[in-house]
């Protein structure tokens, strides 16, 4: 029934609170059921919570700030999540027992759950384990290897990293630095791919340099399963103050922000699967943010920072998608930067 429910109905959210244990999943879509069901296919969440003063202090609570539909964007309705996965309900299944069709295969489920498996038994007999939800990296956006991502943005390829240009940048130089393979942060690089990330950096800061700007790097590893570096240039006289004007806006946002000591590295301040927020100034300051509890992070964040007036001043240019170029408009944008930051690319011979 609670299958059928999600699938038919497509909540945002699912709560749920029976089985006393917090876990969050990354967001999925429910496909639609037979032939006359024309639902939009809307994301998912699915998040379980503990049992209040639980010993483990898991989150018991949640907090919720949702848009209604009708004053939504449809395309904001559409838009996926880099961390996506696939329905982890047998649409087979269902539809075998909800409309009388034939079922294809008598195989295993062809997604994550098997809907015939055991349910654990309330009473303290042996339960069957579930199987473990992975995330399909040949639906990464940005894993080098995988179908999904837009190669035509790609500027540079090294052994262990790349860089592209950022789909909808604030501005043409907006670029992304990530991991060819699927790690989630930089807190979780072994050190060659960290190491060449740093190589691409510094390349950056050359380049960037020769046209009077500075960079500002920023990471939110928080409702993406794969580490995305941006880096977008500001001139050089709008560094000022930059430091203040980021903790004055995430004050103001809810949040507190804390700076890096020089002697320490994130992966020594965060622990591994906490989500984070991080940004390095152009005089290598780090400041930074773990993203626990009920927090609601805003996802523009650095983005509305940088488009402010002391900074970019560029107010219309925060949200990405308001700023994605025609597919043409970019092939021969980075082609020109591929040209441009050739000089200062390492990975050409």
């Amino acid at each position: 029934m609670a299958s059928y429910l999600c699938m038919k109905l497509k909540p945002r959210y699912v709560l749920s609170g029976l089985e006393g244990v917090y876990y969050e999943r990354p967001p999925f879509r429910c496909p639609n059921l037979g032939d006359h069901d024309t639902t939009i296919e809307l994301a998912t969440r699915f998040i379980s919570l503990a049992r209040v003063g639980n010993p483990n202090k898991d989150k018991w609570i949640y907090a919720l700030s949702l848009t209604p539909l009708d004053k939504m964007k449809f395309n904001e309705l559409l838009q996926k999540t880099t961390d996506e996965t696939p329905c982890p309900f047998s649409i087979q299944y269902l539809e075998c027992r909800i409309f009388n069709k034939k079922r294809k295969s008598s195989g295993p489920s062809q997604y994550f759950y098997d809907m015939d498996a055991p349910m654990e038994d309330k009473r303290g007999k042996k339960k069957t384990k579930k199987p473990k939800v992975e995330f399909d990296q040949s639906k990464c956006w940005f894993c080098l290897a995988s179908p999904s991502v837009e190669k035509h943005l790609i500027i540079s390829v090294g052994n262990h990293s790349y860089l592209a240009l950022a789909k909808g940048g604030m501005v043409e130089e907006h670029f992304l630095v990530c991991p060819i393979e699927h790690h989630q942060s930089s807190i979780a690089q072994p050190d060659e791919v960290l190491n060449e990330i740093n190589q691409f950096k510094e390349a950056l800061r050359k380049f960037y340099k020769k046209k009077g700007n500075v960079p500002i790097f920023f990471e939110r590893n928080y409702k993406t399963s794969h580490m995305q570096l941006q880096a977008v240039p500001i001139p050089t006289n709008a560094n000022r103050e930059l430091k203040e004007i980021f903790f004055d806006e995430s004050e103001g946002q809810g949040f507190k922000l804390e700076t890096l000591d020089p002697s320490n590295r994130l992966d020594q301040v965060i622990p591994p699967k906490v989500p984070f927020f991080a940004v390095e100034l152009p005089d290598s300051t780090i400041l930074y943010t773990k993203i626990q509890g009920s927090t609601n992070f805003p996802l523009n964040f650095a983005r509305e920072v940088l488009a402010c007036g002391p900074v970019l001043n560029m107010p219309d240019r925060s949200d990405w998608r308001e700023c994605v170029l025609k597919k043409e408009d970019e092939e021969l944008l980075v082609q020109r930067l591929r040209t441009e930051f050739e000089p200062y690319d390492f990975t050409v011979e």
